[in-house]
């Protein structure tokens, strides 16, 4: 028998009985668009936990702190047991030739150094403190830092800055009160120079006029929302020489050194490591670990995220599986019916010279059939499901949705369709048993 006449004797088979078929069928449907749509809620959770994280940072980012020194941030901190000494026994210093071995690594973007400092910025007769965060400006877009307007910082700019979003200027010759009842100043600072101070009386009657006025560009804005709304991009040289300034200035004014539990010049407390896929972030975070250092990365919290809700995504995926049983339990009693039905045709079939792999293949081609048809049709309800779930969290403002990727269509298809070939399996062994004499007298 050919495959085309197979598959035209199948479809026939199929279509004599519609209604039955349709059931069937509607079953396989039902079973399928239910494990896709709980699998694409569990897919759409673990996307929905990087989206947030993401708004705090990469997640092919990663943070190595100095083994001996505080150091810290929004990042998740590693357990205070890490060990501080490399392999080879020897004390782990966040320096220089640290920074190089790091760019050795394989999979490794970029690499650098960070230094944190607080201080005033000015524009004009307004005044506002934020955290100033010190880069190699060359890799300010790799580390993931968003730019709303203007541009990043390149490795050409020097005396220039970007301003997060969540910064506000304030007139400080108002009072407190004043201030918190006065709407902030909004200010087009791209393209504008504007001040930076450790002076925490500028614009103030207390403002220390000795104090050496430091003017930078402001190049670009970033977003309000996430971690870094409230920061200044700043290149690392000049937040090192705004930081030493600071330090004169305060010996200065209390006339005496007392920078002995300073870190040495050459020794970063802080040094940022980019990763060119997250895939490679656990296997690049757990080397530079090796060599003696803290390192923590935002897909640590991913990760713990993911386990915490891997019970519930298992329980999910559990409820549709359950559904598609059902649905193949459907399918071998469709398939046992047919026999008992076509047990004359069966008979006839054998005596005209149908062998035995014809009439198994025709059976398990009419199953497969039925899988096939309502694993197309589940992936449509499937669809239409997803989008309407959307739209509910979207109209309660959840960030929770359902996300079905390419892999999860076909993939149900072709389970679908397996599914209905095994379930049709053990009748078209009965129907090869079925003896052609017995079969031709059956009326």
């Amino acid at each position: 028998m050919s495959t085309r006449d197979l598959l035209n004797m199948a479809l026939r088979n199929l279509l004599k009985r519609k209604l039955r078929t349709f059931l069937t069928v509607l079953g396989v449907v039902i079973g399928t668009a239910s494990i896709v749509v709980m699998v694409s809620i569990g897919i759409g959770m673990n996307e929905s936990f990087a989206r947030q994280l993401e708004d705090w940072g990469s997640l092919q980012v990663i943070n190595v702190f100095s083994p001996n020194g505080g150091g810290g941030n929004y990042y998740a901190m590693e357990e205070e047991s890490t060990s501080t000494q490399s392999n080879n026994g020897k004390e782990s210093k966040l320096d220089a030739a640290a920074v190089e071995s790091f760019r050795q690594l394989g999979g490794v973007e970029a690499v650098s150094p960070m230094k944190e400092i607080y201080m005033m910025l000015g524009s004009g007769k307004y005044a506002a403190d934020a955290s100033i965060i010190g880069l190699d400006p060359g890799t300010m877009e790799a580390m993931g830092y968003k730019i709303e307007s203007g541009r990043a910082l390149s490795e050409e700019d020097v005396k220039a800055i970007v301003v997060g979003g969540g910064v506000e200027f304030y007139d400080p010759k108002l009072n407190w009160e004043m201030r918190m009842n006065s709407e902030p100043p909004e200010l087009e600072l791209i393209g504008e120079k504007i001040e930076v101070t450790y002076d925490w009386s500028y614009g103030t009657r207390y403002a220390d006029k000795s104090i050496k006025s430091n003017k930078f560009e402001v190049v670009g804005t970033m977003p309000e929302d996430g971690s870094n709304g409230w920061s200044v991009i700043m290149p690392l040289k000049e937040v090192e020489k705004l930081e030493k300034a600071e330090k004169e200035w305060e010996k200065k004014m209390r006339g005496s050194s007392n920078g002995s539990n300073q870190k040495q010049s050459n020794e970063y407390e802080q040094v940022l490591v980019k990763v060119d896929d997250i895939k490679n972030v656990q296997a690049v975070q757990q080397q530079i670990k090796d060599m003696g250092y803290r390192a923590s990365s935002l897909s640590d919290e991913l990760d713990a995220m993911k386990e915490t809700t891997k019970m519930l995504r298992m329980v999910l995926g559990a409820i549709g599986a359950i559904s598609l049983v059902v649905a193949a339990i459907g399918i071998t009693n469709t398939m046992v019916m047919a026999i008992y039905e076509r047990t004359r045709e069966i008979g006839i079939m054998k005596v005209i010279g149908a062998s035995l792999r014809d009439i198994k293949l025709l059976f398990l081609t009419e199953a497969a059939f039925i899988g096939f048809a309502g694993g197309v049709l589940g992936i449509v309800v499937s669809f239409a499901t997803s989008k309407l779930v959307n739209f509910a969290a979207m109209q309660q403002g959840s960030d929770m949705t359902s996300s079905i990727p390419l892999w999860l269509y076909l993939g149900s298809i072709g389970f679908a369709t397996v599914i209905g070939v095994l379930s049709g399996y053990l009748p078209a062994k009965r129907a090869m048993k079925l003896s052609a004499l017995s079969a031709i007298k059956t009326e």
